[in-house]
């Protein structure tokens, strides 16, 4: 008679590859610990599922994708050139008088596949936000601690930038800053009129050679995916080191559907569906994390319900889904700037990114000083993008109409704001009662409106953007009737925030669950709010500090303390 197979327990079992899961898990296996990724989606192949350096009509619908699949589309990253990332089996609902779009890049590396690679670090203005201004709690970290994390990221991934002594957005370890094109000069000039800082964004993309990794090589194709590694992304510059220390087994296509626990209500593993097969599997670990991205995470947890956690695991507080946050993002301004009309095209729009943001600047010395609390940021851009957008701003018919296509090719600009909501316990995700996915398991059910200090960021924005555009010499033309849907961002945050307080928040400040002392959250959901900033890096040294927390929990011979 033959024995049955021990069971396999691994150390630690990560949901999601992104960029928290991506970040524990080069983290955890460098430290010897035994590692099991799980990941809902397939691995890309950049040569058969990038972009590839083809043109818009090298494509069969032009890059907009097939028009019958097109109603399908999750938003603007969702097309021709990406349509093997995005994930569209999944559903979700939202609640009556909700708006919500929920891109969802399930591949491996996740959104790190495709973003847009902005990187600031969160300050203590952000961290101490509350002692300022009275609005909400202070996150339980301080600046001085995370920022050590925010280095070793830094000099990991390549961040090209500039030292710039602001209190808003707390200077790094930086490479050599992208080059301004004439425009940022031209917009520049206006915005020092203004008052209004127009600096070198933060960008994760490399400027010269870093780490093994090429420099940019300004095709401009970013954001349908990068097929050298020139920036930042967990399939280029986490999952290869992982990987070579032979300490990690990566699962695709494996749909995680809850966490297992224990007679004592820890975790023991992960329950998950084999996309391929159908098939649900069970994996086992001495502690878990998940990393599946703010909505995706407290869906898992919320369905990982049993006699010892009802309402789903590690949420005797009640707070998990609550405090749903997100970054309102739409376009300020728009219009061309008259000195670079019929000026030679130029490819300078090479980067694929904005080059320059205008951090910061409202409520730094008096938290009140404008009608809102806090404070946006905003990105500008423009120049010979590969498509004329602003051709329908133009007048005209025939050969006369493409000459003046061509004299304003160089010349428009435009601005986006990227704003943050405030934590409301109006705005929140739960799962759908009836609607389930296609393999049983509930959907997640997104209640959310933008609240009056965003809308009110937004409308200063425009003010502000106009003011630049025509102390420039500019032309304005106009501004985005209504800011962008939410979730259009990628940014949303706060579902599993973090606090020392077991009886508010789902997790302890170093993103352990209070309730389940082996069970650990690696993504945005932690955080407690939007800033002006993106979420990206933020992600990341987050998810390094949790990660050595973790690893620290190990080598005093368990993983139990909370």
């Amino acid at each position: 008679m033959n024995k049955p197979m021990a069971k396999q327990i691994y150390d630690v079992i990560v949901i999601g590859t992104g960029a928290g899961g991506g970040m524990a898990i080069k983290t955890l296996c460098e430290a010897g610990l035994k590692v099991c990724a799980i990941n809902a989606g397939r691995r890309l192949d950049p040569e058969k599922d990038f972009r590839y350096h083809r043109m818009p009509w090298d494509m069969k619908f032009r890059g907009l994708d097939d028009p019958k699949r097109r109603r399908q589309s999750f938003g603007y990253m969702d097309n021709e050139y990406t349509k093997a990332a995005w994930d569209h089996e999944i559903p979700f609902t939202v609640a009556p008088g909700t708006k919500w779009m929920w891109p969802r890049c399930n591949a491996v590396g996740g959104k790190t596949n495709f973003w847009g690679r902005s990187s600031a670090r969160f300050g203590d203005i952000d961290l101490r936000a509350a002692s300022r201004d009275g609005y909400d709690v202070d996150w339980p970290v301080t600046y001085e601690e995370i920022s050590p994390f925010y280095t070793r990221v830094e000099k990991m991934i390549g961040v090209a930038s500039t030292v710039q002594n602001r209190p808003s957005n707390p200077d790094g370890f930086y490479l050599p800053p992208f080059n301004f094109r004439c425009l940022d000069f031209i917009l520049e000039a206006g915005c020092n009129k203004v008052g209004v800082p127009y600096l070198p964004d933060r960008c994760a993309q490399l400027t010269q050679p870093h780490e093994g990794h090429p420099a940019c090589h300004f095709c401009g194709e970013c954001t349908t995916g990068c097929d050298v590694g020139a920036f930042f992304s967990t399939p280029y510059f986490l999952l290869p080191k992982a990987e070579a220390t032979k300490n990690l087994e990566l699962r695709t296509n494996a749909l995680a559907k809850n966490v297992l626990v224990d007679e004592n209500g820890h975790a023991e593993g992960v329950a998950y569906i084999d996309r391929k097969t159908k098939q649900e599997v069970e994996v086992y670990g001495r502690a878990v994390i998940v990393g599946a991205s703010c909505i995706e995470s407290a869906r898992i947890m919320l369905n990982s319900k049993s006699r010892r956690w009802p309402n789903g695991i590690a949420n005797s507080s009640g707070q998990l889904g609550r405090n749903l946050c997100d970054h309102l993002y739409g376009e300020s301004a728009r219009g061309y700037l008259p000195q670079l009309l019929g000026q030679p095209s130029f490819p300078d729009h090479v980067a694929d990114s904005t080059i320059a943001w205008m951090p910061r600047w409202q409520n730094l010395k008096d938290p009140h000083a404008e009608t809102f609390i806090r404070g946006y940021s905003v990105y500008p851009d423009g120049g010979c993008t590969e498509f004329p957008w602003f051709a329908n701003e133009v007048d005209g018919f025939g050969s006369s109409f493409k000459r003046e296509i061509k004299r304003r090719y160089p010349s428009p600009v435009s601005f986006g704001i990227q704003a943050p909501s405030l934590r409301s316990d109006t705005n929140f995700m739960d799962l759908d009662p009836e609607v389930k996915d296609p393999y049983g398991i509930p959907v997640a059910r997104l209640h959310f409106e933008w609240d009056e200090n965003v809308l009110k960021m937004w409308e200063h924005s425009k003010q502000v953007c106009a003011e630049v555009l025509r102390a420039a010499g500019g032309e304005l033309e106009g501004s985005g009737q209504d800011p962008e849907i939410p979730g259009w961002s990628l940014h949303e945050t706060g579902t599993c925030r973090m606090g020392n307080d077991p009886k508010n928040f789902v997790t302890n400040r170093f993103g352990q669950t209070h309730d389940v002392p082996n069970l650990y959250v690696c993504d945005a959901s932690v955080f407690l709010n939007c800033t002006d900033k993106t979420t990206t890096i933020s992600i990341l040294a987050f998810s390094l500090r949790t990660s050595e927390y973790l690893i620290e929990n190990f080598r005093r011979g368990g993983n139990t303390e909370a």
